[in-house]
Order: structure tokens, then C-alpha cells, then sequence
């Protein structure tokens, strides 16, 4: 019955279209540029930071990115100027690892380039939630493909951490292996519904609050799964972050419209994507966080 409606709803919309008979041009006047600032404030490698402007209706989608080099970023503590960072590479990065922000501290970031107005952001260092204790199984399978064995490896492991009371707390889940010196993303699965999740599609995470749970100890499973021949040694490493509630409802409402994007919907209601840019645009996190690991042999 689905299928149907969506095709009499698409066969009316082509009727329509083919009744008009007029165009119609529309002049959508150009506002004025803006930056747009992306990065991240930990207290594990400080500030990173891309600055970038606004495009307009009449640019080209292919030139959509516009990196901003050699704007004035200031960097405060607690209103206390911290320092200012000047130089960039082409892509519009900035970085400032020297200083390392801390948990409780609220951090002020300002943007000045010329032609465009000041952008900035306030943001709080939440306090890390540990681990305090997991538990793994592991489902081995050997498959062939028709030319040779190899490991198809499930992992579920059981997480525990206990909620802090009072504060409302917002986190994301990473995991990661460890192949040829570099840490690899795993995409995680769950099917704990007591925890409020929300599953980012397209960025391979899994975000929640505290909603359900505040205050107590939180006991939960995830999945994933990896593939490699016999004899592959790797580290496992879980990272629990604690974010901020403006980057929590920035990932929410990407997963949001990642999903109506990629969903074979017709008709459907924009969702605006989050952002805490003042007089600007984009997203700057900032969160703690702590890891636990393990390692594992395939064979």
C-alpha cells in the first residue's frame, strides 16, 4: 500500500508538471558572506580549527568549499586572552596544541578576516565518565569465498559506566583497531532501547544521553564486526566521549537529515542542522574522554 500511494502521489506531481507551461525566474538576492568555523577542543590535543565562508545561491556547488587562510583566531580562558594563532595551511586548518584546555573551563574562540564579520564560539569542557568495567565475547566464523578461508570475526562487548547525578551528561562512543601503526574506525551496533540512542548514520558512531538513566550505573552491549586472516594481531580501543549538548544535537540532527538524503522518501520536512557559531556558521566540539582496550589474535 506504501509503494502505491508513492505512485499516485509521484503520477499526480508529473501531471502538474506537465500542465505548466510558464517560467517562471526567480532572482534570489546574495546575503552577505559569513564564516563558517569547524573544529574540535580537547583537553587530549587542544584546538583544532577550520574556517571556511558562506557560499552563495549563484556560486557553483563545486566550488562550495571556500577555505578562509590567514584570518585572526583569538583564544580565550575564562575571558582571560590566552593567544592568537595567524598562520594556516591552504585548506584553512589552524592549530593550537602547546595549550590544552581543561574539564569545567569555558573556552571563547574568535574569527576576524577581512570582508566578513566576526564569528565566534563559547564552549565548556565537560567532565570525562570513565569506563569503570567491560566484559567481551567473541563468535568466531570461517568462511570461504572460493579462493580461500578467511576469519570473519563478532565481537559483543558489555560496557559499564556510572552516570554522574545532577548534571545532564550527553556522550558518543568510539571504537577503533589498530592496522599498520594507524587506529581504524569500527562501525558499532546496539539494540539497547533503554538508553535513548541515537544511531549517527553515515559517521559510524553512537551518541545518547542520560535521559533515562541520570545519576545511575549504566550497563549496555555493542557489536561489531571485522575480517582478516589468520595470524592479524590488533588492539581494540573503546573511547567514551563526553560532549557538549550543542555538538550531541548537532549529531542528531545530521543523522537526521543523512537519513531523509538517503531514505527513498518523496515528500518530507527539511531539518535544520544544529550549529553554536555565533554570527556565523558550523560546529565546534568540545568534549573529554577516556578509552579502555584489549588485544586480539585472529586465527
Amino acid at each position: 500500500m506504501k509503494y502505491i500511494i508513492k505512485f499516485i502521489l509521484s503520477g499526480v506531481m508529473i501531471i502538474m508538471l506537465m500542465a505548466c507551461e510558464k517560467t517562471m525566474f526567480i532572482d534570489l538576492p546574495d546575503e552577505e558572506h559569513k564564516i563558517v568555523m569547524n573544529g574540535l577542543l580537547t583537553p587530549d590535543y587542544g584546538l583544532w580549527l577550520n574556517v571556511s565562508r558562506s557560499v552563495s545561491s549563484s556560486e557553483p556547488s563545486a566550488t562550495s568549499f571556500k577555505p578562509v587562510t590567514g584570518a585572526i583566531i583569538r583564544y580565550y580562558q575564562n575571558d582571560n586572552f590566552i593567544t592568537s594563532l595567524i598562520n594556516s595551511n591552504e585548506r584553512g586548518d589552524y592549530f593550537e596544541t602547546d595549550f590544552r584546555p581543561q574539564p569545567g573551563h569555558t573556552y571563547k574562540i574568535t574569527v576576524d578576516t577581512y570582508g566578513m564579520p566576526q564569528a565566534g564560539v563559547v564552549v565548556t569542557i565537560p567532565y570525562p565518565v570513565n569506563i569503570i568495567g567491560f566484559d567481551t565475547t567473541i563468535v568466531k566464523n570461517r568462511q570461504w569465498d572460493g579462493y580461500r578461508y578467511y576469519n570473519e570475526v563478532e565481537f559483543f562487548v558489555n560496557l559499564r559506566i556510572r552516570d554522574p547525578e545532577i548534571t545532564s551528561n550527553h556522550y558518543m562512543l568510539g571504537l577503533y583497531y589498530l592496522e599498520n601503526n594507524n587506529y581504524q574506525p569500527l562501525e558499532a551496533y546496539t539494540e539497547d532501547i533503554n538508553m535513548n540512542i541515537h544511531i549517527q548514520d553515515g559517521l559510524n558512531i553512537l551518541a545518547w544521553n542520560d535521559q533515562n538513566l541520570n545519576g545511575q550505573l549504566m550497563e549496555f552491549m555493542v557489536n561489531f564486526q571485522l575480517v582478516q586472516d589468520a595470524g592479524f594481531e590488533t588492539e581494540f580501543v573503546i573511547t567514551l566521549y563526553s560532549i557538549e549538548e550543542d555538538y550531541f544535537k548537532y549529531l542528531k540532527s545530521y543523522s537526521q537529515n543523512f537519513t531523509i538524503l538517503n531514505d527513498d522518501t518523496l515528500l518530507f520536512e527539511p531539518v535544520l542542522v544544529s550549529s553554536n557559531i555565533i554570527n556565523g556558521y558550523g560546529i565546534v566540539a568540545a568534549f573529554s574522554s577516556h578509552s579502555v582496550s584489549f588485544r586480539y589474535t585472529f586465527y
